[in-house]
């Protein structure tokens, strides 16, 4: 058994192993290790539970399995990316970011009607307004 803390918590980790070299397993390694484990357990979970909307995958054949786990795993990277920066405005961390709340905001931003393109801001027609609408031909005058 290996006890330690996390960064200076009061609580006690006890982790169990069957691994009893503690030459060949050094026990901060361990410890580092099953941490990290953990955290791809919580990926899986952001991605299983929160991301998807249903329980299985929609596609029939495997070809169309793999391009939507692979489109799970791009919306995951990107939102993560998202979050991040967003840490990093304002002097955060992404750890201490609610990756449900991310995904909400995400999910808004590409149903709303302006939405967003994943090549940035395009430059197009602009908008018509009163003042910039196409006005009708003059009436023709009477001499």
């Amino acid at each position: 058994m290996i006890e330690y803390r996390v960064d200076g918590q009061a609580d006690i980790v006890r982790l169990i192993t069957s691994l009893t070299d503690h030459e060949k397993y050094p026990a901060e390694e361990l410890a580092v290790l099953y941490a990290r484990r953990w955290e791809i357990e919580l990926v899986f979970d952001e991605i299983k539970t929160h991301q998807r909307d249903r329980p299985v995958l929609r596609s029939q054949t495997p070809d169309g399995v793999r391009q939507e786990i692979y489109a799970h795993l791009i919306v995951h990277h990107a939102t993560r990316d998202l979050m991040d920066e967003a840490a990093r405005l304002h002097r955060s961390t992404a750890e201490r970011t609610s990756f449900t709340r991310a995904l909400h905001v995400v999910r808004r931003s590409v149903i709303s009607p302006s939405g967003f393109s994943p090549l940035g801001p395009q430059a197009g027609p602009t908008p018509r307004t009163l003042r910039n609408r196409p006005q009708s031909p003059a009436p023709p005058q009477i001499p």
